[in-house]
C-alpha cells in the first residue's frame, strides 16, 4: 500500500512538471501557427513555412514562459525567442516572438 501511494505521488510530481516547463514542441508549433493565423505578425519574423529544428523547453517568468527555439527556414536555422502563456482552455497562446540572433 505504501509503495502504491509513493508511486502515485511520484507520478503526480512528474505530471505537474509539465505545468512548470511550459508547452511541448507540438503545442508550441500549434501556438505559433495560431499566432500567424491571427495576423499579429507585424514585427515578427516570417515563420509561416518553417518548423522547429531544435527545442529544449521553456522557462517560467511570472506567468509567461520564454521559449528559445531554433527554426529551420529557407535561409537556414534561425534562433527565435517565443513568449507564451497558458490559455483558460488549457492550450498555449503566443504573446510575442522575435529573432534571437546575436548582432555583431
Amino acid at each position: 500500500m505504501i509503495r502504491a501511494l509513493a508511486a502515485a505521488a511520484g507520478l503526480c510530481a512528474l505530471t505537474s512538471c509539465g505545468a512548470l516547463l511550459g508547452p511541448s514542441q507540438a503545442d508550441l508549433e500549434a501556438a505559433v501557427h495560431d499566432f500567424y493565423a491571427r495576423g499579429e505578425t507585424a514585427n515578427a519574423p516570417d515563420l509561416s513555412n518553417a518548423h522547429i529544428a531544435d527545442y529544449e523547453g521553456c522557462q517560467p517568468r511570472g506567468g509567461v514562459f520564454t521559449c528559445p527555439v531554433v527554426y529551420a527556414t529557407e535561409r537556414g536555422n534561425v534562433p527565435i525567442m517565443i513568449w507564451v502563456v497558458r490559455t483558460t482552455s488549457g492550450g498555449w497562446e503566443v504573446r510575442n516572438l522575435r529573432d534571437n540572433e546575436r548582432r555583431r
